[in-house]
């Protein structure tokens, strides 16, 4: 933030660019513009929300010379914020603003804080009293001194200063206040007129709730939305750095494929819901090898026409897709340039994230082998091998269960390894998660009947990839074997 006596400008973490002009009323000088630096560190304040706005940079003015009249109303400046995109409810948080002086004569003098709202693009805005201004009544267009006189107190927040948080309400270019000093003289004149005016904006803020392993995206609330509208998220707190959510409600995640299946071997289309006014751009990117990272490779773009309702976004095939649960992040901004990467700031739009479950190469592989192989003879033993590997990048969880009614009524159990986690007459199942690259062996042991065979063969049935996946093809290799019993 840079501040001088006519003007102020500023960028924010998320890229809009404010600025402040300064029109002074006759005769008031800015003795001092100070920029009040950013400070991460600065500690709550109960007059503030978000209750570390210090957070952000501001500025400090000493406004001198304006023209008294004594115990009344005097105009001082007329500040004017504007925006390098239009934000949705601006808050203004306004801290220390007032002056108080006294004489060695005993004389005293104090400058109450009036501020008033005398315009906005692209309509006319209102306050909102947010938090804070003890001594004092915000109103739609003015927050003024609720009490004057009385006994002399010493002069903090509440008594001559003005401090607390107000929001400017709508979708805010500019707004403009008045900045008025309302005097009040006791005895006689104490010196020269001055006032401070201290002065900071925050900006709704709309966060990613994907896991840690995506990396965090912001966007600053403008008026460009996936769906009808942005939910505010962070209301209370600021950051100089993107933050995620922990959960958040998706304004379209009704429209898109949230709970149904994405295939993402061959082409991907979905139609994204937007709400624009003039040109944008919207950016999605699918996990499709469900790594836990959103790749270049896995991005997709579209250009978004003012006053669009739905933008179609498009993805090519993606051989190494992993079926599974993954997820998909959409952000739409004003640029391009604002969107070439998943994660950080962007200076409008919003951003959303949703779970989806991809179609692919199933991550989890189970296959099948039989010793002796080929056929087994009457009385002989008969071990039927299974193993289950995970080729994915993340751990999976697995149940596989054994139908063994097609094996006992030509066999009998002799051992099985490793012990089930559960088991009935005639089932055996066991559960429990694969890390990335490892593998899970069982070894059921059996010996065939001599006499009193059934349909002679062994035949089991597995549910196939650890996923029930062989529930309606159950001829596939990975869901068992058929082994022949011969008589000797």
């Amino acid at each position: 933030m840079a501040n001088t006596a006519e003007r102020a400008q500023g960028a924010t973490p998320s890229g809009v660019i404010m600025t402040v002009e300064k029109k002074l009323a006759d005769g008031t000088r800015v003795g001092k513009a100070e920029t009040l630096g950013a400070d991460p560190g600065a500690p709550a304040d109960e007059y503030l929300i978000p209750v570390n706005a210090k957070a952000v940079a501001g500025i400090g003015d000493l406004y001198e010379g304006f023209k008294v009249r004594p115990n009344g109303w005097s105009d001082v400046a007329t500040l004017t914020f504007s925006f390098s995109r239009p934000v949705r409810n601006p808050r203004l948080h306004v801290a220390g603003t007032g002056g108080a002086t006294e004489d060695a004569s005993g004389n005293q003098e104090e400058y109450w804080t009036g501020l008033r709202l005398v315009g906005g693009a692209p309509s006319d805005p209102t306050f909102t009293d947010i938090a804070g201004f003890p001594g004092y009544k915000v109103g739609d267009q003015a927050i003024i001194p609720a009490g004057l006189g009385g006994p002399r107190r010493e002069p903090t927040c509440g008594v001559v200063y003005m401090c607390g948080t107000a929001q400017i309400n709508g979708m805010i270019s500019t707004f403009t206040v008045q900045v008025r000093a309302r005097n009040v003289r006791r005895i006689m004149a104490a010196g020269d007129a001055f006032m401070w005016g201290v002065f900071r904006v925050t900006f709704e803020e709309d966060g990613s709730d994907a896991p840690d392993s995506y990396g965090a995206a912001s966007h600053t609330v403008s008026d460009l939305s996936i769906g009808s509208r942005a939910t505010a998220d962070h209301p209370t707190t600021v950051s100089s750095f993107p933050r995620r959510l922990a959960d958040d409600t998706d304004d379209a995640a009704g429209w898109l494929p949230a709970a149904g299946a994405v295939d993402g071997r061959g082409p991907v289309q979905i139609s994204v819901p937007v709400k624009t006014v003039r040109p944008a751009v919207l950016a999605g990117w699918v996990d499709f090898d469900r790594d836990g990272k959103f790749q270049n490779s896995e991005r997709a773009t579209a250009a978004v026409a003012p006053g669009s309702s739905q933008v179609r976004l498009s993805w090519a095939g993606h051989r190494d897709a992993i079926a599974g649960a993954s997820w998909m992040r959409l952000r739409l901004a004003d640029t391009e340039r604002e969107l070439a990467a998943p994660t950080g700031w962007a200076a409008s739009g919003e951003v959303e994230d949703h779970p989806i479950t991809l179609d692919g190469a199933a991550a989890l592989k189970v296959r099948h082998a039989a010793t002796p192989r080929g056929a087994a003879k009457a009385g002989e033993g008969l071990t039927l091998h299974t193993a289950i590997a995970n080729t994915g990048r993340t751990a999976e969880p697995y149940t596989l269960t054994v139908d063994l009614q097609d094996v006992l009524d030509d066999a009998r159990h002799r051992r099985v390894h490793p012990a089930p986690t559960s088991r009935t007459d005639t089932t055996l199942t066991w559960q429990g998660e694969l890390k990335p690259g490892d593998t899970r062996e069982f070894r059921l042991r059996f010996v065939t009947k001599r006499k009193d065979l059934g349909n002679r063969q062994v035949r089991t049935r597995w549910s196939g990839d650890g996923t029930g996946a062989c529930a309606g093809q159950p001829e596939r290799p990975a869901c068992g074997l058929t082994i022949p019993v011969r008589q000797r």
